[in-house]
């Protein structure tokens, strides 16, 4: 604290404002790099739900044969 004193006035303005525009800095890069990780996030949701509003949206034949027919193909490794 001794040196913080002995310093000019000047001098300690301009190491504060210094110091005050490194942390702004920071805190706006870690922010951003926050939101960054949130939009991934809400991205991944909204494709969740689209695909989900596909799937409900699916029409299902009345006679369902060949559609087992295709998921045991699938469950077996065989082509589709």
């Amino acid at each position: 604290m001794g040196l913080w004193l002995a310093l000019s006035s000047k001098l300690r303005t301009w190491l504060a404002a210094a110091g005050a525009v490194i942390v702004a800095l920071t805190w706006a890069y870690f922010k951003g790099r926050s939101d960054k990780g949130n939009d991934q996030a809400t991205e991944e949701l909204n494709e969740y739900v689209e695909t989900r509003r596909r799937i409900d949206d699916a029409a299902i034949p009345s006679d369902a044969t060949d559609a087992l027919d295709w998921l045991r193909k699938r469950q077996s490794g065989g082509d589709m």
